[in-house]
């Protein structure tokens, strides 16, 4: 910004007018704290900003968690399929479960003990995926115009409170006629 400050006074020589100076850097300052208010938002609040990764990442979080529980049913189903289709005992223990009984074996119930529950496996609740929030592009710029007309104000009203502008005086509407020594105005 001071560059461009530097190559304005440069370009106007060093007799250039304080007014036409000063009204060239509140221009510059505006436009680069209006420039300044939008990066920041962007940055912050923006369509890839940090808001939206944050939540892009809980997501993340969550649907890694669901996936781990998913894939530990899916181990612990392959292991059972694997143990069904090798092992005879494991046949045996199952159909037990159900209440079959083999040739040789006798059934023996006690009253008194919980029958055995079996292993419901869970499949899952589904997921949805939700929308990022964000502020919308035209917000932000919006925000910083709004930002950068009031900085400019501010820088005006500075000025001309510092009496780097003076605006003309215009002459009055009201004519004055002295009528020995008396003011008399002409007024309509």
């Amino acid at each position: 910004m001071f560059l461009f400050i530097f190559l304005g006074l440069m370009e106007l020589g060093f007799s250039a007018d304080i007014e036409f100076i000063m009204e060239r850097f509140r221009i510059l300052a505006a436009v680069f704290a209006g420039t300044f208010f939008y990066v920041l938002m962007s940055i912050v609040c923006g369509r890839d900003g940090i808001w939206a990764q944050r939540q892009l990442q809980e997501q993340k979080q969550a649907l890694s968690a669901h996936t781990a529980i998913i894939e530990k049913t899916n181990d612990e189903l392959s292991l059972e399929k694997i143990a069904l289709q090798k092992d005879l005992d494991v046949v045996a223990a199952y159909a037990r479960k159900l209440g079959f009984v083999s040739e040789n074996e006798k059934l023996v119930k006690i009253s008194g003990l919980p029958v055995r529950e079996t292993h419901i496996f869970d499949p899952g609740t589904v997921q949805r995926h939700n929308e990022v929030k964000f502020m919308p592009e035209w917000i932000c710029k919006s925000c910083a115009l709004v930002i950068m007309i009031l900085f400019y104000m501010v820088l005006f009203l500075y000025d001309l409170h510092r009496g780097y502008i003076s605006f003309p005086q215009f002459a009055r509407r009201n004519k004055t006629v002295s009528i020995g020594g008396i003011s008399v105005y002409d007024m309509q």
